[in-house]
């Protein structure tokens, strides 16, 4: 999960899925998965390949592997909202063959570390609920640190309970505080017709899931993906800016109580890898920049809620 990701996940936390309890904490939803929450713990692997550069006959390939884990429980904390902090890690590896000389562009291992917290607030007998995301983070490929590795990303949205089956609700986000920010106005629903169905829209990630049995989901999504890290080159700081989207089939199924396995994979579109000033001016974009279709393969496994 990048960052762009977590800042759709302002909606598809529990401000969306779960309801308060009598202890002000969050009950569990009735389907979460990587689908539709979540979890205390998620370790996920993901490669995509075949993504070619148009501007030139470079390509790469791309994979991860992100692991992430839930703090605490959500507790109270200002103004009658409840923080739920959340730590994870990603290392990603990218692998660019056919790179013209002169263009800082090698295999790259970058990493980052996010402590993101979720704040909600739900009033009881209230259809509204509000929140935030709050998003410190190191960016880097560790071969040294300074300022340029350090981000700061926010998010505010509010939504509205139509029914036990609809929220409807829209934010903002504003990533890169710290560099060149990026500013996201995003709507979001989620719907669940049937006990056994949902569609869920939250910024720019899209799921609709069937829940064949109590052990075998099947779902479809569409999602960001990529990152920014800061890189130390010849020429000094800079940026590698990778954006991509997934858009493919996943099955999920129990191995234990609360442990599930989900694989699946697809395509990935509007694809783009950029080397960036830290004020965001693109470098070398005509050799760099777009890159055309391909395709993407993922592995995780998730420990549900409490």
């Amino acid at each position: 999960m990048s960052r762009y990701l977590a800042a759709a996940l302002l909606l598809s936390s529990p401000l969306c899925h779960g309801s308060t309890t009598e202890d002000g904490g969050i009950a569990p939803a009735k389907r979460i998965d990587f689908f539709t929450g979540m979890n205390v713990a998620r370790f996920e692997a993901i490669a995509s390949a075949g993504m070619s550069f148009d501007n030139s006959n470079a390509d790469i390939e791309h994979s991860a592997f992100e692991t992430g884990l839930v703090l605490s429980r959500p507790f109270e904390w200002l103004g009658g909202y409840s923080l739920l902090p959340f730590l994870r890690y990603e290392a990603t590896f990218l692998r660019p063959e056919g790179v013209p000389a002169g263009i800082p562009l090698a295999d790259e291992d970058l990493h980052e570390i996010d402590l993101s917290l979720f704040l909600f607030k739900k009033e009881a007998g209230s259809r509204w609920l509000s929140g935030a995301w709050i998003n410190p983070s190191l960016a880097s490929d560790f071969q040294s640190l300074s300022g340029d590795d350090f981000f700061l990303d926010l998010a505010g949205g509010a939504g509205y309970r139509f029914s036990d089956q609809l929220v409807v609700g829209a934010g903002v986000a504003a990533l890169n505080l710290t560099g060149d920010t990026a500013v996201f106005p995003g709507i979001g629903f989620f719907w669940t017709p049937r006990e056994d169905l949902f569609v869920a829209l939250y910024g720019p990630k899209f799921r609709a899931g069937w829940e064949l049995t109590d052990a075998w989901r099947l779902g479809f999504e569409v999602r960001p993906n990529g990152g920014i890290w800061n890189i130390d080159s010849a020429a000094g700081s800079r940026n590698i800016d990778f954006r991509s989207f997934r858009l493919g089939l996943g099955s999920s199924h129990r191995i234990h109580e609360k442990i599930w396995l989900t694989y699946g994979g697809g395509i990935t579109a509007g694809n783009a890898l950029n080397i960036t000033s830290n004020d965001g001016s693109r470098l070398y974009s005509n050799t760099l920049d777009d890159l055309d279709s391909g395709f993407y393969g993922f592995l995780s496994l998730g420990i549900n809620a409490w």
